[in-house]
């Protein structure tokens, strides 16, 4: 086979014209779509420092605070108690479905990455479930036959994991070489002790992508609490009270007095809601790189 590179003096390697060509395209490419992720949000950071009449006269995308900076928005925005209540209770969210998701996905993985006579079986259901699902309505009945609906629980084991990280934590276990394992056994390791202390610590890079995803998705879900406990305000996450601002300040213009910087209000929430998670991908981006990196190469 031709290899592509040019070892020049030195034995120096080098790219050859095509494929410096393409790593120009992806690195536009990569920069485009960085460009389309980025441009949302400093449009909805800056306007929600904006002037709220000026904002509302202002056309296209925003790059600097139009009319001069304000913070009369995040003023109206934190001075209803709600956004604290929803805070605390997306956090109680996040954290259930995170520990019972990480138990239930660490477990269920071990198992099916075993050699057993039911793992061809049982690794086909999860798929299955995967393809197929019940859909809204079926799993409403059965969390209100477990008497879940208008509880907490409803928004944290019904969601706390699915089959793609099932599957997710089944390949990370069968990363681990099996004469790890065996050589553990034959020290009279148990399968917990094998599982949490031989297996898990090399493969807690996949672990860490199915957790940080989980609590992701628990962070952003609001329609599972407009469903399960649509009343109850006081177990409302932060994203459905974020749609409850929104929708009750649509119509502040029909006001006889109204006050502009409400208008910034659907500005502010979707920052207040966004910025905790940027300020946490960083502190996980290098193991979610090496994990999802890992799960290319074996996958």
């Amino acid at each position: 086979m031709k290899s592509n590179v040019v070892l020049k003096s030195g034995m120096v390697e080098t790219h050859t014209r095509g494929e410096k060509v393409i790593d120009v395209i992806l690195i536009i490419v990569m920069v485009l779509v960085a460009f389309v992720c980025v441009v949302p949000l400093w449009h909805c950071l800056i306007s929600s420092i904006s002037d709220g009449k000026s904002l509302m006269q202002h056309e296209g995308l925003v790059v600097l605070p139009v009319g001069g900076i304000s913070l009369e928005g995040y003023a109206l925005t934190l001075r209803d108690s709600s956004i604290m209540m929803g805070y605390l209770n997306t956090i109680i969210y996040v954290v259930g479905n995170v520990f019972f998701g990480v138990i239930i996905n660490i477990l269920a993985g071990y198992v099916l990455s075993r050699k057993t006579k039911l793992k061809s079986p049982l690794t086909a259901f999860v798929v299955f479930t995967m393809i197929f699902s019940g859909g809204t309505v079926p799993l409403y009945m059965v969390c209100k036959s477990l008497g879940m609906v208008g509880t907490r629980w409803a928004l944290i084991l019904p969601h706390c994991t699915n089959a793609s990280f099932v599957i997710m934590c089944i390949k990370a276990f069968e990363s681990v070489p099996q004469s790890t394992v065996e050589a553990a056994r034959i020290d009279g390791a148990g399968h917990l002790r094998v599982i949490f202390q031989i297996m898990l610590p090399q493969c807690f890079s996949y672990i860490l992508v199915v957790i940080v995803n989980t609590a992701i998705i628990a962070w952003n879900a609001w329609l599972s609490a407009a469903i399960y406990i649509p009343s109850d305000k006081s177990k409302w996450p932060l994203q459905l009270w974020i749609r409850e601002l929104v929708a009750n300040n649509a119509e502040f213009m029909n006001w006889s007095n109204p006050n502009y910087s409400r208008y910034l209000v659907q500005y502010c929430v979707i920052a207040i809601a966004t910025i905790p998670l940027l300020m946490c991908f960083p502190l996980f981006i290098k193991r979610l790189e090496k994990g999802m990196a890992q799960g290319a190469e074996k996958g």
